[in-house]
C-alpha cells in the first residue's frame, strides 16, 4: 500500500538534497519514518510505501529558467538512515507565515499531486496549517484519510490570552501595529486556524491521537471518525543518555520554548520573583533559567525596540522589574544534540504551558530521566502520570495569574525539597519508553493503515 504523508516541515535529508536549510522541529516525523522503514511488519506482506509532501516557499517553487511559479516540485531522495531506500517527495507552495488564511488553490495543487503519487491513503500530520483541510477536500475519501493530531488549535485559541492582564492584551507595540499582530490579533488567527481544524477533522474518516484530551476534542467535532491510538517517536538522540545529579547545575531550570503566550513563560517569571526574593527563607540557592528558541525580549537597540512584540515587551518588563536580567538566558534555536545537552545540564525541566496536547519536549525530558515540573493541562496528564513521574501543578482557565504562578512556585519548591526525585524520574523514563517505543509505534501505525485498507 502507498501512503502519502503530508507534513508541516521538510525532512532534513530532503532539504539537503534541495540545498535548503532546516528548522530543528518535528524530528518525530523522521523518527517514525525510519522506524516504519526498518519495521519487519512494514516490510513483510503488508509493505508500506511512503511518499512525503510538505510546504515550501515561493522561491523554492519558482522555476529558475523562466521565473514562473509552479504548483509543486517533485523528486526522489535516498535516505542515509535507511541505506538503499529512496523516497518520493512533493513540495507545494503554502504561505506558512499566514497559517490562518485558507487558500482554495491548494485543493487544485493537491489533486495534481494525488494524480501523480497515486496513494492509497493520505496521512496528514497535524491540523495547525490549512493544507490539512485542503488535502481533505481534494481527496474526498474519508475512509482513506487519516489526521494525526499534534496540537489542538481550537483549545489554544480559547486559552491563548493565558491569564495576561487585559491592558497588555489590548496593547499594540509599533511592531504589532505594522504587522497587525497584537496578542488579540494572534488569538483571532488561532480562532481561524481552529475553524479550519474542526472542518478538516469533520472530513476525516480516521483520527490518530494519543491522549484523552485529543480524543475528547476530535470526537466532539466528528463522532463518526474512527479514533486510533498512535504513539509518537522522539528524535533518535533522546533514546540514549541519562540525567545525573552530579553533572547537573543545582537550581538550573530549562524551558524548551517561551516565544508566545500559550507557552506560559510569564507564569515562571512571576514565580521567580517570589522565589528569588525569598530564597533564604525557602532554603534554595541561585536560580538560573535557560530557554531554547528565539528571543522576543531584546530591546537594547533602537531596531530591537521597534521590532519587539507586546508579549515580548510584557516579558521584558517583568524581567527588569523583578531584577531577573542576569538569570534569564535565551539560547536560540537548538539542534537535537544541543537540546539534549541542556536537559542533562539542568536541575529541572519546566513545562509551564497554558495548553498542550503531548509535548515532545516533555517526552524527551522523561526519556532522559530529568526531574520535571509541569502544568497539568490538556493531554499532559495522559502522557505524564501526576504524582508518579515528577512534580506538577494545576492551571485552570478560571484561575488568576497569581494563583497559577503560586502553584508553579510550590511545585518547584516541592521538587527541590523532595526525597523521591530518583524514584519519580525513573518512573517517568519507563512511562516515556511506553509512549515513545519506536518499534511498537511503527507497528501500531502500520496496523492503522492495514485497517484503513480493508474499508
Amino acid at each position: 500500500m502507498k501512503v502519502l504523508w503530508i507534513c508541516n516541515l521538510i525532512l532534513p535529508e530532503i532539504a539537503a538534497e534541495m540545498g535548503l536549510g532546516t528548522i530543528p522541529k518535528e524530528g518525530w516525523v523522521k523518527g517514525l519514518l525510519d522506524a516504519i522503514l526498518i519495521s519487519k511488519k512494514a516490510n513483510d506482506s503488508d509493505m508500506v510505501d511512503i511518499a512525503l509532501a510538505f510546504p515550501v516557499s515561493a522561491e523554492v517553487i519558482t522555476n529558475s529558467e523562466d521565473g514562473e511559479k509552479r504548483e509543486f516540485i517533485t523528486g526522489k531522495v535516498e535516505l542515509k538512515s535507511n541505506a538503499g531506500k529512496s523516497i518520493e517527495y512533493f513540495g507545494f507552495y503554502e504561505d506558512v507565515a499566514h497559517e490562518s488564511v485558507y487558500d482554495d488553490k491548494l485543493e487544485v495543487t493537491f489533486s495534481a499531486i494525488f494524480d501523480i503519487a497515486q496513494p492509497d491513503i493520505i496521512h496528514c500530520f497535524g491540523t495547525e496549517f490549512p493544507h490539512t483541510l485542503a488535502a481533505a477536500k481534494a481527496w474526498n475519501r474519508p475512509e482513506r484519510f487519516l489526521i494525526g493530531m499534534q496540537g489542538v488549535c481550537s483549545v489554544c485559541a480559547d486559552r491563548y490570552l493565558a491569564h495576561i492582564p487585559e491592558k497588555i492584551v489590548k496593547r499594540h507595540t509599533f511592531r504589532d501595529f505594522i504587522k497587525k499582530d497584537s496578542i488579540l490579533e494572534q488569538q483571532k488567527k488561532f480562532i481561524s486556524r481552529g475553524i479550519n481544524e474542526r472542518e478538516a477533522v469533520g472530513l476525516a474518516g480516521h483520527i490518530a491521537g494519543r491522549t484523552v484530551f485529543d480524543k475528547l476534542m476530535t470526537s466532539q467535532w466528528n463522532d463518526k471518525a474512527v479514533y486510533h491510538y498512535a504513539g509518537e517517536n522522539l528524535r533518535k538522540e533522546f533514546y540514549s543518555g541519562e540525567w545525573e545529579e552530579a553533572k547537573a547545575e543545582k537550581y538550573r531550570i530549562f524551558v524548551s520554548q517561551a516565544d508566545y503566550p500559550i507557552k506560559g513563560f510569564h507564569f515562571l517569571l512571576q514565580a521567580l520573583n517570589d522565589l528569588v526574593k525569598n530564597a533564604a527563607q525557602y532554603g534554595i540557592g541561585d536560580i538560573q533559567v535557560y530557554v531554547a528558541g528565539q528571543s522576543i525580549v531584546n530591546a537594547d537597540t533602537l531596531k530591537q525596540k521597534i521590532k519587539i512584540s507586546s508579549y515580548g515587551k510584557y516579558l521584558r518588563d517583568m524581567i527588569v522589574e523583578y531584577g531577573l536580567k542576569d538569570r534569564i538566558h535565551i539560547l536560540g534555536r537548538l539542534s537535537a544534540e544541543q537540546m539534549k545537552e541542556q536537559y542533562l545540564k539542568c536541575d529541572t525541566y519546566v513545562c509551564c504551558s497554558e495548553c498542550e496536547n503531548s509535548p515532545n519536549s516533555l517526552g524527551e525530558a522523561m526519556m532522559l530521566k530529568v526531574p520535571i515540573v509541569t502544568a497539568e493541562v490538556g493531554g499532559i496528564t495522559t502522557v505524564f502520570e501526576v504524582g508518579v513521574d515528577g512534580y506538577s501543578y494545576r492551571n485552570e482557565k478560571e484561575d488568576s495569574l497569581e494563583q497559577v504562578s503560586t502553584a508553579l512556585k510550590n511545585a518547584l519548591l516541592e521538587r527541590w525539597r523532595a526525597k523521591d526525585v530518583d524514584e519519580r524520574r525513573n518512573n517517568a523514563s519507563i512511562h516515556a519508553m511506553r509512549n515513545h517505543n519506536p518499534e511498537a509505534n511503527a507497528i501500531g501505525m502500520t496496523d492503522i493503515y492495514c485497517k484503513m485498507m480493508k474499508e
